[in-house]
């Protein structure tokens, strides 16, 4: 009987993150300083390479999948790869997310040209949407050590210069 109500207590606790709703996916607005801001929908985002980004939270590791950021960026029209010097390096990425937090890139570290690991928006976890706690979009930035920049319930991303 004991074996019995350990499992069932071990079922509860899981069942939370198991049946959690997944968020529902909606538009992306990407704004580069002196540019047009452009908004990217559910569409436009799968539409983009796709890339796999680990994240250790909690001691427990985690697939993510989703857009490449630098291919969103690319879409609001960033300057990229071996152009990318000079005054262009001065350039950050913020990743706005719905309760106010904010986490910030430079752009270099976007790109692929300076970067071995992705950074993704990502919109599925483990091979699962995303669920409304981190959806529909988490920005991932692969090779952290901590997730402190990798923002969940992604709303806006902006880049401008850093000074």
């Amino acid at each position: 009987m004991r074996l019995a109500a350990a499992f069932a207590v071990a079922v509860l606790a899981l069942a939370p993150a198991a049946f959690a709703p997944a968020a529902f996916a909606q538009d992306l607005k990407v704004t580069v300083q002196g540019r047009d801001s452009i908004v990217l929908t559910p569409a436009d985002l799968a539409a983009l390479p796709r890339g796999k980004a680990t994240m250790v939270e909690g001691g427990k590791s985690a697939v993510y999948e989703g857009a490449l950021l630098n291919a969103a960026l690319l879409q609001a029209g960033v300057v990229h790869g071996d152009r990318l010097m000079g005054r262009y390096l001065n350039q950050v990425v913020i990743v706005k997310a719905a309760d106010g937090y904010a986490s910030i890139l430079s752009l270099a570290e976007t790109d692929p040209f300076y970067r071995d690991n992705p950074v993704v928006i990502a919109d599925h976890k483990n091979g699962q949407p995303l669920d409304a706690r981190e959806g529909p979009y988490r920005v991932v930035v692969d090779g952290d050590r901590k997730p402190s920049r990798s923002a969940r319930q992604v709303v806006s991303i902006e880049v401008k210069p850093a000074y």
